[in-house]
């Protein structure tokens, strides 16, 4: 163990003290002995201010490792980028999705059979869930629907399903009621049980189309016969304009009526005609 600078320098001090007082006349020896206690002091002061300077120091340098322990990171090698695991579909997302598809199905179904009890159809290009819900319209391809071969489907933001039929292309030759075993005189079943749906989807589009031309042409009613020919009078003679398609039987005419009503046209009953008008 080191010894304690000032013990040691203490012994030195009174051995020189004494030699001093010995050796060296009385005179001199008290100055000499002053000067010696003095230079001992500086020396023990020196080397003690020293000591408590060397401290202090430590002691900063050990304050600031542990601030940089604490806040500063040491340097390492980069991260490794952080590898986000992708979502997978769970098998009871995808059972929910085909049956929301199979929903959307059947209501496509019966908005077809409403109009054509003996429709069928068929996705051209089947679309995912979230096209239909977001307004994308689709197609299908359909039979059964006279000479319609397509319709678009469409859904509004209401959850609304809006078809539109169309004839693309030439199928082949329409098969006649002789081919099914029926004459011409065999009583045909009606074909429309839901009015609304001819409506939107067959009655409406032509009627418009139809009123629109007349109007400009200074008309302002049409009859609809029985067959669903649309004739008009041009000089005092009836001339066909179009034909509805599966229009429907009398016995539904009074529901067309109320419906035309809802479109702001004016219909009535003439016998065994419809007569529309839309100049009230």
């Amino acid at each position: 163990m080191k010894k304690n600078i000032f013990t040691s320098s203490i012994r030195i001090l009174i051995v020189t003290l004494l030699v001093l007082a010995v050796y060296m006349p009385k005179k001199y020896s008290e100055t000499a002995m002053m000067i010696a206690m003095a230079v001992w002091l500086l020396i023990v002061g020196g080397s003690f201010i020293l000591k408590q300077f060397k401290k202090r120091k430590g002691k900063k340098k050990t304050i600031q490792l542990i601030k940089v322990n604490r806040s500063t990171p040491l340097p390492s090698a980069e991260p490794a980028p952080v590898i986000t695991p992708k979502a997978s579909v769970s098998p009871e997302f995808e059972q929910d999705q085909e049956l929301m598809m199979q929903h959307i199905s059947l209501r496509i179904a019966e908005k077809l059979k409403s109009a054509y009890p003996q429709s069928t159809w068929q996705w051209i290009n089947k679309p995912s869930i979230h096209d239909l819900l977001n307004g994308t319209t689709a197609r299908i391809k359909v039979d059964g629907m006279d000479k319609f071969t397509h319709a678009d489907i469409t859904f509004d933001r209401f959850g609304r399903i809006h078809v539109t039929p169309m004839e693309i292309g030439l199928f082949g030759a329409a098969t006649s009621d002789t081919d099914n075993g029926e004459t011409e005189d065999t009583p045909k079943e009606p074909p429309v049980v839901d009015v609304k749906a001819w409506y939107e989807l067959i009655g409406q589009t032509v009627l418009e189309t139809q009123i629109t031309n007349l109007n400009a042409n200074g008309h302002s009613k049409l009859t609809i016969k029985e067959n669903g020919d649309i004739v008009i009078n041009r000089q005092k003679k009836e001339v066909l304009v179009t034909t509805l398609d599966a229009f429907p039987a009398k016995n539904y005419w009074e529901d067309l009526v109320k419906l035309l009503e809802e479109n702001e046209l004016n219909a009535k009953i003439a016998g065994n005609s419809l007569q529309v008008s839309w100049i009230m």
